[in-house]
């Protein structure tokens, strides 16, 4: 709640919510290697990430607090069973080499925009 507020309203965001929002407004990931990481549609994110943002932008305008609660989750590790395990490091390990995919794709298209970039300031020059 802000401080020195006499509301007692709050916004209520999900966990999912507040995890699109730290991945792209924090962590500056595109919302597809967002969406990745979460293991969601593109779409799913997109309404997560906006639904978030508009709770957020809310609060703020109004003055009220931020209740983080709710959403559908899985925490990573943890004791499960063996099996849970081998799945849950099988998934992440799926998730880390996507993940590097799309890292290296990122990486393509900055070295083509740089060499385009090079590329431009050498005709300039002449």
């Amino acid at each position: 709640m802000p401080e020195g507020c006499p509301r007692i309203e709050a916004v209520s965001i999900t966990l999912e919510e507040l995890e699109a929002v730290r991945l792209v407004d924090l962590l500056e990931l595109d919302q597809e290697e967002a969406a990745f990481y979460m293991g969601i549609s593109r779409k799913a994110f997109w309404n997560d990430l906006m639904n978030a943002r508009k709770k957020i932008a809310s609060a703020l305008v109004y003055g009220m607090g931020l209740r983080i609660e709710g959403g559908s989750f899985a925490l990573r590790g943890g004791d499960g069973s063996q099996v849970m395990e081998e799945k849950s490091s099988q998934h992440e390990m799926q998730l880390m080499e996507r993940e590097l995919a799309l890292l290296r794709s990122r990486l393509e298209r900055l070295s083509s925009k740089l060499a385009d970039l090079k590329a431009s300031d050498n005709i300039s020059k002449d």
